[in-house]
């Protein structure tokens, strides 16, 4: 219908008529609260949808993009972003020696080297990963920055850099091994790692939910194109962030500490040093 009615068939035409449609629609909402009248409001907002209905698939008629491809990748990306997602098992049907345990614990020691401050993490006794420290120029706690990696795999059920700290890459699938529990795979976890931490401190430390907004969300998304993690929602990185960094202020904070991980309950929770010994 579109298509025998538009006479032009100009996109700048089109564009021209749905910059003024929006304006129109603008209009209508500002008499609707300066001068409260709502007599004609629902018949006006209907008029004004249909015409910007009608310009917006006269640009996708013109460019030959079908609006219900359109309709249909418009209501993934919203699943995408917005949905609270699910409990992720990406490691069902491996053996239990390649699976990320599903509740552990991780305690966070700091300790002073001759020049810096150095963490080192432990689990059930053992040393894993390697000491940290903040590699930069002043200290900002960059060396609790596991924490962020456990986060990831409590929340999401996906970390690379956890797998390989805890020896659980999935090596009978060599597919699986070299892809998702691969160096790539790693670097892109740590790059989204560095990219928050690099916005933490003008974001307060990622104290509060509107902090992480949905452009630094779309850019992790945009990062794990192509991973077993591109299942993850927005809404589960946010709580991935949100938590790492509660966890992060206090380890800092205390200067140490245990954390507590659990993938069935998407947790991270802190637990303070004692007092006596020093150890969580």
């Amino acid at each position: 219908m579109v298509e025998q009615t538009d006479e032009r068939k100009k996109a700048i035409v089109s564009l021209l008529g749905l910059a003024g449609e929006l304006g129109d629609l603008n209009a209508t909402f500002k008499k609707l609260v300066l001068l409260r009248d709502s007599r004609t409001f629902r018949a006006d907002l209907r008029e004004h949808i249909g015409d910007i209905l009608w310009y917006l698939t006269s640009l996708a008629v013109l460019h030959k993009i079908p609006l219900q491809e359109i309709a249909r990748e418009s209501a993934r990306k919203a699943e995408r972003l917005y949905s609270k997602g699910e409990v992720n098992r990406f490691d069902d049907g491996f053996e239990p020696e390649e699976r990320l345990p599903r509740q552990f614990s991780v305690t966070f020691s700091e300790k002073r080297g001759e020049k810096q401050l150095l963490v080192r993490i432990m689990v059930s006794g053992v040393i894993v990963g390697d000491t940290l420290t903040d590699n930069a120029h002043k200290d900002d706690g960059y060396r609790f920055h596991d924490v962020f990696h456990l986060a990831y795999a409590a929340v999401l059920g996906w970390s690379p850099v956890t797998r390989a700290m805890l020896r659980r890459k999935r090596k009978s699938n060599p597919r699986i091994d070299e892809v998702e529990d691969g160096g790539r795979a790693s670097v892109v976890e740590e790059a989204i790692s560095v990219l928050v931490f690099n916005e933490a401190a003008q974001r307060g430390w990622y104290s509060d939910e509107s902090s992480v907004d949905i452009g630094l969300l779309k850019t992790i998304i945009r990062l794990t194109a192509g991973l077993e993690v591109s299942r993850c929602t927005a809404k589960q990185w946010k709580a991935a962030i949100l938590q790492g960094y509660a966890a992060f202020r206090a380890l800092r904070e205390h200067r140490g500490g245990r954390v507590d991980v659990d993938l069935d309950q998407q947790a991270l929770t802190y637990v303070a040093p004692t007092a006596a010994g020093g150890k969580a």
